[in-house]
């Protein structure tokens, strides 16, 4: 006989807080120490579990480091998914910001883990194989960014001699770039605001080169 729905939901519990509590003592972890100081025992006494446990739920160090990668995803994936819906609305502009502020808010999270993998040239490589039997990475959001920008050149709001791929690169390379030089020349407290002005301007700087040369004010309010 099968155990009741409640009892099972019961039993399943403990062993998804054990993973959150892995995950959670990571991120913590890595904050306070950097990566190259952290071991698999470091992290299971921090989450108060044994160390046969992180096993249990991750089969390496590299598939706990993804997870606390996509942990600190956001709303990131939500906004890209419904990048599509928004050609022909607002102003491209306006819709390459939104996705640039929540890039940006997903890069701060994860730019001191990222550099820090660099320190363990083999994590790295498990973390990147990894990514890639997965589909993840920026080359996947450069793809999302790309085919909205295609979508926009058929309705003619984006100049038809711009290349979206490049256009898409350009933008993950800003919202990293902008994350990293916070967390090294202010230690991650540069201010919010002030990043958001900065992608801003970006976005700004790109979208005058992305406008169709239709001049007078009808055009710029097109866009």
């Amino acid at each position: 006989m099968s155990r009741p729905a409640a009892a099972r939901v019961s039993s399943r519990a403990p062993a998804i807080d054990q993973r959150e509590k892995l995950i959670g003592a990571t991120e913590r972890l890595l904050g306070s120490r950097g990566l190259g100081c952290v071991t698999t025992r470091d992290i299971a006494r921090a989450a108060k579990v044994a160390e046969g446990a992180l096993y249990h739920h991750f089969h390496d160090k590299a598939e706990l480091i993804l997870a606390v990668v996509l942990q600190q995803l956001g709303d990131f994936p939500e906004v890209l998914q419904g990048l599509p819906l928004q050609v022909g609305q607002n102003t491209v502009q306006k819709n390459l910001e939104r996705v640039l502020e929540s890039a940006f808010a997903f890069h701060h999270r994860i730019a001191p883990l990222v550099c820090s993998l660099f320190a363990d040239q083999e994590l790295l490589g498990r973390v990147r194989s990894m990514m890639h039997e997965r589909s993840m990475g920026p080359g996947r959001t450069t793809s999302v960014i790309a085919a909205y920008l295609h979508a926009e050149q058929q309705l003619g709001r984006v100049l038809p001699a711009a290349v979206p791929e490049t256009v898409a690169d350009l933008m993950l390379a800003v919202s990293f770039n902008t994350a990293l030089r916070d967390h090294f020349f202010h230690g991650g407290s540069g201010g919010e605001a002030k990043g958001h002005r900065q992608l801003r301007e970006a976005v700004r700087a790109l979208v005058v080169g992305l406008g169709p040369k239709r001049g007078g004010k009808h055009a710029r309010e097109k866009r």
